[in-house]
């Protein structure tokens, strides 16, 4: 039941396209580096189906002439503080053609340790901060002629009606705000993550973890659907991906 659910909703983010697997669509044309900024998430990312390995992989099988080149740039417990301190050497200098940005989880996440129920804790970022940070990311990337993609955050444990979902929808919708401004695309995985989980609950009445290890980190279902979901908001359809996921999938 998992896994059927898992993947039927890999087609819910599609959309639809004619280019073949060897026409890459605008959004990654001439793109050569790639670098994907992020927290935990995204560090964890790189290992065995994960999102950034299956990113790698989809982007390398279905355009190999472009040589793509995907560097992991997440680090454990990130917050848009400690993302924006290393910006320079681990985003900038590498002079990336298109850059990944997934922040958000522990500017929220972190605000509720140590016993603060209402995610007012200092170790979380205030809301205003967290707009300039991102935006100033933003900025500076695509002053260097870097095309930019926000990824929203994913969900705080797979409850949407707790505190920590309701306080990260603000920061969300300040994510999909900064996109508007800016002209990129924003990433949103609270749709999909909310129709799966709404499904496996409805279908099994089980209350178990469905696409995460611990209710935010990913398991390999839970990174399957974020790399689906990022590659269509990349223009690359269903069929192009559905050609070549098989031989991703059985790389080791």
């Amino acid at each position: 039941m998992r896994a059927a659910i898992a993947f039927a909703l890999l087609t819910l983010a599609g959309v639809a396209g004619s280019q073949t697997p060897t026409s890459p669509p605008p959004m990654l044309q001439g793109v050569h580096r790639v670098v994907m900024l992020g927290d935990s998430i995204t560090q964890f990312g790189d290992g065995y189906g994960g999102y950034v390995w299956m990113t790698r992989l989809f982007l390398q099988k279905l355009y190999p002439d472009q040589n793509i080149e995907l560097i992991n740039a997440g680090i454990s417990g990130n917050k848009s503080t400690d993302m924006l301190a290393r910006y320079q050497t681990d985003v900038l200098d590498k002079k990336p053609d298109l850059l990944t940005i997934s922040v958000g989880v522990n500017d929220v996440w972190h605000g509720f340790y140590d016993n603060h129920p209402m995610g007012d804790g200092p170790k979380g970022i205030p809301l205003e901060d967290y707009k300039r940070n991102v935006d100033e990311m933003v900025t500076k990337a695509q002053a260097i002629g870097s095309r930019v993609v926000i990824l929203s955050a994913t969900p705080i444990y797979e409850d949407f009606g707790n505190r920590e979902n309701a306080k990260a929808a603000a920061y969300n919708g300040a994510l999909k705000d900064i996109a508007r401004r800016h002209h990129v695309p924003f990433v949103d995985y609270q749709r999909p993550f909310r129709d799966l989980i709404g499904a496996y609950r409805r279908t099994t009445g089980a209350r178990d973890n469905l696409l995460t290890t611990d209710g935010v980190h990913m398991n390999p279902q839970g990174y399957r659907v974020m790399t689906h979901t990022l590659l269509s908001a990349l223009g690359i359809s269903p069929e192009a991906r559905a050609a070549v996921e098989p031989d991703v999938l059985k790389q080791k």
